[in-house]
């Protein structure tokens, strides 16, 4: 058993310090909130979908994964399998108009086809939500370095919230991204390492493990249980866990931010696309790893732990050779501030353009709504700090995650689908809709006995029936409200929008390039097919 070593320490510092710098010499060439938000539009598909990955990689998944795999096996797999159904839908639909508009934020696409109370209420909700998952964010890194150095773990929070905020102001979305690449590379490294070196130490090998895995029932993810209460059953996960990502992927700025930064609408789908690959495999490695450690703590003994998100730390520091310690643990460190500063980026682009320079101060200069920009920021690691003190009693970090999104995703996501997909449905109808969503997935928590995944599809469906209803009521709303806002002139005006590209010097092939991208949705979808016939043969091994 070794600990952390002196090399470790070195390693992990010149690592993170290396990434710091990364991200500030992005910052120096920012001279506009379009730079800082959106990174002049011009960021690589494969760059932003790997960023997509590296935050669902971050220290959320890095710790709670493996706490998951450990305490259930590959069961929560479930939840994770919906993700190219949920990618197939936004790239069909929601993805074009936010590109096409050239919006910021997603909220603001709401305005131009409701009205700015709508726009206000679903920014403000993605405000709270994802200010308190960021506070859980923080608090994972946090954990890490507190077991490894056996300072309090509030005392690191403080720290790690410095760090970050700080970064975080030098750095904007082109940071974010890039070192996000980097911290994709790091961490499936580490990962693969663990599993490997996991294997050696098994008695048998392989062929053991697998044996055991099996005997044990840790291969088991399929449960096609009808009782809705089953949290993990495959109806929960196909079905609710489709509207928990559709909405995430979908409604969500952190992520909707990324997309926007890329240079055409084809790329903003190919990211995706990446993503809608590669989710599944990334989370089965680390539920691997859980089952793995489960498997390794039977002759290792007990691992003696009172949370299950200490686990992988601790076995990392505990187990793995000097060096490999540090490296896995600097990548982990490292990840979980580019996840940070990523929900703190997109925090402070919508307090600036959906209520800042909205409501308090109009038609400004863009270097005052850059300072703006970092003063939010500032302000937002200030909220998520306060929150990450009682992140630790939330159970699993990655649960605790979703469960917050939970309870406003479902109503968010079904605002767009009327926005997108229907035309009588005005602002007065979608703002009570929203309400209603949300009031809809309190009741169901309170008095039914459900699996938290059909909160989104609860949220979404009395969001889309209550906004409908309550539109019906009230006047049809203005052709200005409807005019290329919605599903039936999508393909009229991307091909449009194309079009003045390709006459404005760029390739005209980006037209006829545009046009493939519709078979893509096809193709996630059997690839949803082909993993659930995986885990079928996993489970029967």
């Amino acid at each position: 058993m070794s600990s952390f070593t002196v090399i470790d320490y070195i390693i992990f510092v010149v690592y993170v310090l290396g990434t710091a710098f990364i991200g500030a010499a992005f910052g120096k060439n920012q001279k506009s909130t379009k730079d800082y938000f959106l990174g002049g539009r011009s960021i690589p598909w494969w760059a932003i979908g790997l960023s997509v990955m590296a935050t669902q990689a971050s220290a959320i998944t890095f710790i709670g994964a493996p706490g998951w795999g450990y305490d259930g096996g590959l069961t929560r797999i479930i939840t994770f399998i919906n993700v190219p159904l949920a990618m197939a839908f936004l790239i069909a639909t929601i993805v074009p108009f936010f590109y096409k508009t050239e919006v910021y934020t997603a909220y603001e696409y709401l305005e131009r086809r409701f009205d700015v109370k709508t726009r206000t209420l679903t920014a403000g909700l993605f405000l709270i939500a994802r200010g308190l998952a960021t506070g859980v964010v923080l608090y994972a890194p946090a954990l890490v370095l507190s077991v490894i150095t056996g300072v309090d773990v509030n005392i690191m929070i403080i720290l790690m919230a410095v760090i970050a905020v700080s970064y975080t102001v030098l750095g904007g979305i082109s940071a974010v991204i890039w070192t996000d690449v980097i911290q994709m590379v790091v961490l499936w490294i580490g990962a693969g390492l663990s599993v490997f070196i996991i294997f050696q130490d098994v008695p048998g090998g392989w062929g053991e493990v697998m044996s055991t895995a099996s005997q044990t029932g840790m291969l088991e993810s399929i449960d096609f249980s009808t009782d809705l209460s089953v949290e993990y059953s495959i109806w929960a996960g196909v079905i609710g866990g489709f509207f928990l990502h559709a909405a995430y992927f979908g409604t969500d700025q952190s992520q909707i931010q990324r997309v926007l930064t890329s240079k055409s609408i084809r790329e903003s789908k190919l990211s995706l696309v990446l993503s809608g690959v590669l989710l599944i495999p990334q989370m089965l490695l680390f539920l691997l790893i859980g089952v793995l450690l489960y498997i390794f703590y039977q002759y290792a003994g007990d691992p003696n732990i009172n949370n299950l998100n200490e686990l992988f730390p601790r076995f990392v520091v505990n187990e793995l050779p000097v060096g490999i310690s540090g490296l896995i643990i600097a990548g982990v460190f490292a990840a979980a501030m580019s996840s940070l500063d990523s929900a703190l980026n997109s925090l402070s682009a919508v307090s600036v353009r959906d209520f800042y320079s909205k409501f308090m101060k109009k038609n400004q200069s863009e270097e005052h709504y850059l300072k703006a920009s970092r003063y939010a920021t500032v302000f937002w690691g200030i909220y998520a700090t306060i929150f990450a003190f009682f992140a630790g009693n939330l159970g699993p970090v990655i649960e605790a995650v979703n469960q917050i999104g939970s309870y406003f995703y479902g109503a968010l996501l079904g605002v767009f689908i009327l926005a997108i997909f229907t035309k009588r449905v005005n602002g007065t109808g979608a703002f009570a809709g929203v309400i209603a969503g949300m009031l809809a997935v309190w009741a169901v928590t309170v008095f039914a006995e459900i699996s938290w995944l059909y909160n989104n599809l609860v949220g979404a469906v009395v969001a889309v029936a209550a906004g409908y209803a309550v539109s019906l009521l009230s006047k049809a709303p203005p052709k200005e409200k409807l005019e290329g806002l919605t599903i039936d002139r999508t393909k009229k005006d991307v091909q449009e929008t194309l079009q003045d590209r390709a006459e404005a010097a760029a390739s005209v092939e980006e037209v006829e390039e545009e046009k493939k991208t519709k078979r893509w949705p096809i193709y996630l979808v059997l690839y949803f097919f082909v993993v659930f016939a995986f885990l079928m043969y996993l489970q029967n091994l």
